[in-house]
């Protein structure tokens, strides 16, 4: 037992030795900064056009990121560009193959709308119902599209042109909050003037966004003209049902083949009336890359080349900027308490490709920073330590997260995880690293130092072994004389005294 706790003592010794030499003859190696400085974002105003538009906005598709804009959240009357939002309610509720039989309602529009030209009591699918709201802008389609998305969902046929139109704007503004358009209302389906029908350049995109990503509503909005019946042409030979047929052409110039069409365009909708002006919220696309422009009250020809001028700002003075991809590693950071045979520093990694629209040459420019999660951190006893995480870790474990900065602006905030396994650090496995260490770098100045260390070290151990021993030998020995001294006074005693000898 005693040469069991004497072993203890000694591993003890050894493996505090161990951990010693190791942090003073291989230091860990500081974590690598990768991170960027930046220089202050300042307004660059280069290549930037000057719009009659009263407000305008233009946005990459994908991301979301606005580059441009004036006055984007200003109160602004949308006019026809309303059926955009109308479109995506409808899909909602019905296939674009459904169909739908007109009614009293073709005819409750103001006298001076603009109409696709449908009649009471015609069928058509809901697809070219979207083409003669979208193309001839008709108030029409409108409110035939809204009846029957209402009359589904009170799931009652007998509610009147104005009932249903109450309901259809209910889920339209449910709708554009959904998309985050927080600062509009609409009042009815087709965007004929209310006062209480408006919205904003920026609210205008994020529905025109969403527009985009139907397969329905993109397919339709960049055709420049559609002949043939309502119904698709798949019901010719049924006399059972009224049939009507169509010619219709877009009032979208950017589409058209006309002086103001732009080659990259691909939609979206044109607006106008008297309050609101000349408007348009268009798209166009290049190079994979997707713009989205919208501008409220440019008088023409100013909404055609306003909105060009935008998209070419777009494309030639930005473009998409891969900031990471995934699997990327974006730091190195210490180990603390771990198995150091496994390395001394963690490779973190993201998990998604991050990508940004941006200026060009800002790409340059972005920062990135590192958080870790503090409960990992190990505690550091001043400002200028390296930051350290301490194990054990597993593998792919979310350990922070990674901010990507243009100036003061976010571009983008992902997880970050760890690419390896951090093992917690042991007793066998400290002094397995200490013994390969010193056997790698035996000729070395780092090598010399820690032979005379650990030589130093044992030595100090024998000493005290030697010393312990020596005391315990000292103890024994004058314990066995005092004892041997003391047995002989007793027997003297013994055979001198009588009265001990009765005992």
């Amino acid at each position: 037992m005693k040469k069991l706790k004497k072993l203890n003592k000694i591993i003890a010794v050894l493996f505090v030795l161990c951990i010693a030499f190791q942090n003073i003859a291989f230091a860990e190696p500081a974590p690598s900064d990768e991170s960027i400085k930046i220089d202050t974002l300042t307004d660059d105003n280069t290549g930037v056009p000057e719009l009659t538009a009263e407000t305008a906005i233009l946005g990459e598709a994908s991301t979301g990121k606005i580059i441009y804009q004036k006055d984007m959240d200003k109160k602004m009357y949308p006019a026809s560009m309303t059926k955009l939002l109308t479109s995506l309610v409808v899909l909602d509720y019905f296939s674009p193959e459904a169909l739908i039989t007109t009614g009293n309602e073709v005819n409750d529009i103001p006298w001076d709308s603009s109409k696709a030209g449908h009649t009471k009591g015609e069928t058509l699918t809901v697809k070219n119902l979207i083409r003669g709201l979208l193309l001839p802008s008709g108030n029409d389609s409108a409110n035939v599209l809204a009846v029957a998305v209402a009359q589904k969902v009170e799931n009652n046929t007998e509610l009147t042109t104005d009932e249903c139109i109450t309901v259809f704007t209910d889920l339209m503004n449910k709708k554009a909050k959904e998309l985050g358009a927080t600062n509009s209302h609409f009042a009815n389906a087709h965007g004929y003037h209310d006062e209480n029908h408006y919205t904003t350049a920026y609210d205008m995109f994020l529905i025109s966004q969403e527009a985009l990503k139907n397969e329905t509503i993109s397919e339709i909005s960049k055709e420049k003209e559609y002949a043939g019946n309502g119904a698709e042409n798949t019901l010719e030979q049924s006399t059972a049902l009224k049939i009507k047929k169509y010619n219709w052409t877009s009032h979208n110039l950017l589409i058209t083949d006309n002086e103001y069409q732009y080659e990259n365009a691909i939609g979206l909708k044109t607006g106008f009336t008297d309050e609101a002006g000349d408007c348009l919220a268009a798209a166009a696309q290049k190079d994979d890359i997707t713009l989205i422009a919208v501008v409220f009250n440019a008088e023409d020809p100013a909404r055609w080349v306003d909105t060009t001028a935008l998209f070419e700002y777009g494309f030639n003075e930005f473009g998409m900027v891969d900031l990471q991809k995934s699997g990327d590693v974006v730091d190195t950071v210490a180990l603390s308490r771990h198995n150091r045979l496994l390395g001394d520093v963690l490779d973190v990694i993201v998990k998604e490709d991050i990508s940004e629209y941006m200026r060009k040459e800002d790409a340059e420019k972005v920062e990135k920073a590192v958080e870790y999660k503090s409960d990992l951190i190990t505690e550091q006893k001043d400002e200028q330590q390296k930051t350290q995480l301490k194990a054990p870790i597993s593998k792919d474990a979310e350990i922070g997260k990674v901010t990507y900065k243009l100036g003061n602006d976010v571009i983008k905030e992902v997880n970050i995880y760890a690419a390896t396994e951090v093992e917690k650090r042991t007793i066998l496995n400290s002094v397995q690293y200490f013994f390969k260490n010193l056997k790698e770098n035996l000729f070395t100045v780092k090598g010399i130092a820690s032979s005379v260390g650990i030589i130093a070290g044992v030595a100090f151990i024998i000493a005290m072994i030697v010393a312990m021993k020596s005391r315990r030998n000292k103890r024994r020995s004058k314990y066995t004389f005092q004892s041997s001294k003391a047995k002989r006074h007793y027997r003297s005693r013994k055979y001198k005294n009588p009265r001990i000898r009765r005992r």
